[in-house]
């Protein structure tokens, strides 16, 4: 084999460096990596001057190969006696043998080589299919980023199923909400509206079926003392301000609400609650059943109090007290004092 340099005619794996001024191997060029199936041509096909007589590989003699762990290619082996050979000798693999005397076990290693062979083929394809080097290997890294760009358009997509399926429950439980005063029947019958008489006793039919002997036990605040002494006027208690102003105030004072809703929401035995008051507003018990079925999502007490305000939007703060007072609720009616004065104009 010749040379094509006569300064590094000692070596044919390296070409002469003429920034380095000295022999310089060739695998370790940036543009020259050692390639499976070839080995280096000598002095890399280069001169001293840097002309070039031929390329810088050349591919593997009959009977040598090299795997991409070689310089130069290596002699093919032979199988010894009373081994069986699996696959012949090529460019890229040496001779395979096995060595097991269980012909089983010679097929199973059979199957893993002609894996790896067909793995190593489909490489070697891939590499020859360019006559740049520099571009082979720039293949096998643009296949992995289309294969990471894959995986997150996968991703982007399963995230947006999830919010929209979020978006969907949401949605639904709004709706479900503002159909509050509004469902149908086990028929499936149009919305039944409701008719409410909210008025005191005198012109409501209501029946007590508390027991008397069954109210709280639990100590009252100085303000509901107050209330229940002798002094049983509601003018007394509240204001003309508070007492003509609209029932919506309620609603609007966030505060008073809170503790009217505290107060009134809970199923205490011998307390009156918000189911009383709805019940004395002629709210039917299938929409008090059906509200109180909504109470993590939506107060009771809030309900009712937004059915009589649109159904009754002339209902003032006097009414709802009186109907509380008749329900021995004057811890709800102390609540009520304070309410801001609204002056209505």
């Amino acid at each position: 084999m010749g040379h094509y340099s006569d300064n590094c005619s000692h070596d044919l794996d390296t070409f002469w460096d003429e920034l380095r001024n000295k022999c310089v191997p060739c695998h370790q060029h940036p543009q020259h990596p050692i390639r499976p199936g070839y080995e280096f041509s000598p002095n890399c096909g280069r001169h001293d001057d840097g002309g070039k007589s031929e390329g810088p590989y050349r591919l593997c003699a009959a009977q040598t190969f090299n795997n991409g762990s070689f310089v130069t290619c290596k002699p093919c082996s032979s199988c010894p006696a009373n081994y069986q050979k699996l696959s012949e000798c090529n460019a890229t693999t040496n001779t395979q043998c096995c060595g097991s005397r269980d012909q089983t076990g010679c097929w199973k290693e059979a199957l893993g080589t002609t894996t790896q062979q067909v793995q190593r083929s489909t490489t070697l394809r891939v590499q020859m299919s360019t006559s740049n080097p520099t571009t082979a290997k720039h293949i096998d890294p643009t296949l992995h980023v289309n294969h990471q760009t894959a995986w997150i358009v996968l991703t982007v997509i399963l995230v947006l199923s999830v919010l929209a399926f979020l978006l969907f429950i949401y949605i639904k439980k709004r709706r479900r909400r503002s159909r509050a005063f509004c469902f149908r029947d086990k028929d499936n019958k149009p919305c039944f509206k409701v008719n409410l008489n909210c008025l005191p006793s005198d012109n409501i039919l209501y029946t007590n079926q508390q027991s008397r002997s069954s109210r709280r036990t639990a100590a009252v605040n100085e303000e509901v003392a107050l209330l229940q002494s002798e002094t049983r006027s509601l003018e007394d208690i509240l204001s003309p301000d508070i007492q003509s102003a609209p029932l919506q105030t309620v609603l609007d004072n966030l505060d008073v609400l809170e503790e009217l809703v505290i107060l009134l929401d809970p199923e205490i035995p011998g307390a009156k609650n918000t189911r009383h008051l709805a019940s004395r507003c002629s709210f039917p018990a299938t929409w008090i059943t059906y509200t109180y079925s909504l109470r993590d999502s939506k107060s009771p007490l809030r309900a009712v109090l937004e059915g009589i305000t649109t159904k009754h939007p002339d209902w003032t703060v006097g009414q709802l007290a009186r109907l509380l007072r008749e329900m021995d609720r004057n811890d709800a009616v102390a609540v009520l004092t304070k309410l801001a004065l609204l002056k209505v104009v």
